[in-house]
Formats: C-alpha cells, sequence, structure tokens
C-alpha cells in the first residue's frame, strides 16, 4: 500500500500493510511499527538501545525517519532547527 503523501520519501523505509501489524506504518521489512520507535524515544531510551532492542532496524531507517520528522517539523513550524543527524553526531 502506498504511504500518506506526507510520508512520501520514506517509502523505502516505511511500509504498510493492511493484513499485517493491524495495517500500523512498520519499518520495512520488520513487524515494528513506527509507534514503538517513537514511544521509546519520547521515554528516553537512546538510539544505540533501540538499535540493541530492535535488530531487524538498521540505523539508516532510523536516521531516515529522524531526518524526515525534523525536516517536516522545520517545513511546519517555518523553523531553522538542528537537523536530528547532526544532534546523533
Amino acid at each position: 500500500m502506498d504511504l500518506p503523501t506526507a510520508r512520501k520519501g520514506l517509502e523505502s523505509v516505511l511500509t504498510i500493510h493492511p493484513d499485517s501489524m493491524h495495517g500500523d506504518l512498520c519499518f520495512a521489512g520488520t513487524r515494528v511499527p513506527l509507534t514503538v520507535f517513537l514511544d521509546n524515544l519520547t521515554e528516553g531510551v537512546g538510539l544505540d538501545a533501540f538499535l540493541a532492542n530492535y535488530l531487524s532496524i538498521t540505523r539508516d531507517q532510523a536516521e531516515a525517519v529522524l531526518a524526515w520528522e525534523g525536516d517536516a517539523i522545520n517545513q511546519a513550524a517555518g523553523l531553522k532547527i538542528a537537523s536530528p543527524r547532526a544532534l546523533l553526531g
């Protein structure tokens, strides 16, 4: 299934399959919903710890989501904030 227009650019990173994980947006090639990643970050779990717990997700996938989210925030708010990739340094 195609990602909603707002998620264009992440087609190789995130997927939606109505018959898998209740149609949740998941990391491509996994059964790990994007919400699990975002919830972990919100709870203070660092990227390295998250990746150690979810071995099926690559660093490139996680960083692509963070970069996209940062760009989306910049566009929505009209702000110029530090790139998430720079923060991961």
